[in-house]
């Protein structure tokens, strides 16, 4: 019976953490049509339109993965279930570092492990779900 309990509210975190992820993309896309739109060059630091947009397409992909994860997956574990949510986040707005240069891609050692330590989230826990969801 715990069991129960604790995978609904993991399911309850991932559908908050991909509705909070896809809204976060939706205000995206205002700034994509201005900038795409010609009616403005820049956003604060963000200058690169096309880094942007991949900001908003993962951030769009990313929370329908959180939403499709909860919606079947009948035993999520808790530090998968983080992971995931961590990755997802991280990954796509990691495009929005890379948006503040004009070239689209920002050379820094901070940024290079920040990037090394988002994608091995998703290594751990996309595999730790695919072990949970087969052996259940």
């Amino acid at each position: 019976m715990k069991t129960v309990g604790r995978n609904a509210l993991m399911n309850s975190i991932l559908i908050t953490s991909g509705l909070i992820q896809i809204s976060f993309a939706v205000f995206q896309g205002w700034l994509i049509a201005a900038m795409y739109g010609g009616t403005i060059k820049r956003f604060g630091p963000i200058v690169n339109a096309k880094r942007v947009l991949q900001c908003h397409i993962d951030n769009i992909l990313m929370s329908l993965l959180q939403f499709a994860i909860a919606a079947v997956h009948p035993a999520i574990p808790e530090g998968a279930g983080w992971l995931i949510i961590i990755g997802s986040w991280v990954n796509a707005q990691l495009f929005l570092v890379h948006a503040t240069s004009e070239k689209g891609y920002v050379q820094n050692r901070v940024v290079s492990l920040i990037t090394l330590a988002s994608f091995s989230t998703l290594t751990i826990g996309y595999p730790w779900l695919l072990y949970a969801w087969l052996t259940r």
